[in-house]
């Protein structure tokens, strides 16, 4: 009877180093600073030197399982835009290992003084106009805004977004429950 308990145990033990061994190396990316790549299982993402920090140049397009939406729930916003995703999910874990989701700081330091125009046409930023989803399901503003978090809550309810239009920049905070775009910078 021991015997078997004993079988049990290590089974169990193993099993569960394979589950979490698994689950570390699937946000394992490896970053080339030479070749200014982040691969990552999902895709290999551009990145670029901003503001004093190495930033990812693209939108995240990692899958999170009820967290990640697709704009207008179709895929092929996803691969064009990346995807959009609730504050929660943003920063519980999104970004790889020895990444992390970027502070308004952050973002201000990246952009400087720089025009949307300017970011939209940049090679270092590639700003992309996804738009993002309402917590109530409903879609708004691809092709006319980019939104993106920030790791700064605002309160219990509210955390900021950089959200950029045509004309301007702006930090807002917003319903954590929204959906939007993600860039992730190196710790």
């Amino acid at each position: 009877m021991k015997q078997i308990f004993k079988v049990i145990a290590i089974t169990t033990i193993t099993i569960g180093a394979i589950v979490f061994t698994a689950c570390d190396q699937a946000n394992t990316c490896n970053y080339d600073d030479s070749a200014n790549t982040l691969s990552c299982s999902e895709k290999t993402y551009k990145t670029a030197h901003l503001g004093g920090k190495v930033w990812m140049t693209e939108n995240m397009n990692a899958y999170i399982p009820d967290s990640s939406i697709c704009y207008d729930n179709n895929h092929a916003n996803c691969e064009m835009m990346g995807r959009l995703y609730t504050w929660s999910a943003a920063t519980n874990g999104l970004c790889p290992k020895g990444w992390t989701i970027p502070t308004m700081q952050d973002f201000k330091n990246a952009f400087g003084g720089a025009s949307t125009a300017a970011l939209k046409e940049s090679s270092a930023f590639k700003l992309q106009f996804a738009g993002f989803r309402y917590f109530d399901g409903k879609f708004a503003d691809k092709d006319a805004s980019a939104s993106f978090w920030t790791s700064d809550s605002y309160d219990d309810s509210r955390a900021y977004l950089v959200r950029a239009t045509d004309s301007t920049i702006t930090y807002e905070h917003f319903n954590k429950n929204i959906a939007a775009s993600v860039r992730c910078v190196k710790e």
